[in-house]
């Protein structure tokens, strides 16, 4: 029988887990981190996935996409969608009415869909997976937010056809949070659980009841737009000002200062949230 892997598909980073030998066991990539950047760079020698892209994404911002969790399923005049432009150093256009990204690659100009870019990201989480297999894998069951519309659901389905996977199943993050806490087999009589989701790009508050194994979500609210990268817009919004308002200039035409800034700005939130312990 295939092994289906489980696949957390992230707005600021994407995982990857297997159940087996009785326990899910969370996959590492090849820097030996069990989370990867949600990041597809474009370059005149090839393209560039997960940590590769991040890394060179201050001297390339224009074509390094990341974020892609906010466009997928959306339109291009969604209010949401263009409020979110305003912060990506990299074009969104509106093709025969449907959003599309447009990057420079190998010195042609391009255009993929938010779905083809979340495929490039799903088609690395099955390479890390297959490598620490070492089998092929075809199957697999990814996570959206609860909040997620029918829309936003089909077109992260669709992506995970696109990275070659037969999708068996889309679930919500907070139902997946539940499972890899083993909260259905340690609970054994009816129950009510509050989930508390705060990720890279949503916050999800969710009311679950959980009876005999299986889940039911009763009550959900959420924020798709406030997790760890607006905490980053912020800092960068505010260090912005500060800069101008000291040295007199405006970087808000200079794409590689401000992707510059944004990385610095990742680095000190991370620095600052330092637990030693739960």
């Amino acid at each position: 029988m295939a092994r289906a892997i489980g696949i957390d598909l992230g707005t600021a980073y994407s995982c990857v887990a297997v159940f087996q030998h009785g326990k899910v066991e969370i996959i590492p990539n090849e820097q030996g981190n069990r989370t990867t950047p949600s990041y597809v760079a474009f370059t005149n020698d090839g393209r560039l996935i997960g940590n590769a892209a991040k890394n060179q994404a201050s001297i390339n911002s224009n074509n390094t996409i990341f974020h892609a969790k906010r466009l997928i399923g959306c339109k291009f005049h969604d209010p949401t969608v263009q409020a979110d432009m305003k912060h990506w150093p990299f074009k969104i256009v509106n093709d025969v009415d449907k959003l599309k990204i447009l990057v420079e690659y190998r010195n042609e100009t391009k255009l993929f869909t938010p779905e083809e870019i979340s495929a490039m990201i799903l088609t690395k989480m099955k390479e890390i997976a297959e490598t620490y297999l070492g089998k092929k894998v075809t199957e697999a069951i990814i996570t959206v937010p609860a909040t997620f519309n029918d829309s936003q659901r089909q077109a992260t389905k669709d992506a995970g056809v696109i990275a070659g996977f037969n999708v068996l199943r889309i679930i919500n993050e907070p139902t997946a949070a539940a499972v890899a806490y083993g909260l259905d087999k340690k609970i054994s009589a009816e129950r009510n659980i509050l989930v508390f989701d705060l990720g890279g790009g949503t916050f999800n508050v969710s009311v679950l009841k959980i009876e005999e194994g299986i889940f039911e979500v009763k009550s959900t609210a959420g924020n798709t737009h406030l997790g760890g990268e607006d905490f980053d817009n912020q800092m960068v919004a505010y260090f912005m000002q500060e800069f101008k308002r000291k040295h007199g200039k405006d970087l808000l035409q200079n794409k590689r200062a401000i992707q510059r800034l944004r990385t610095a700005c990742e680095s000190a939130k991370v620095s600052s949230f330092l637990i030693k312990s739960l």
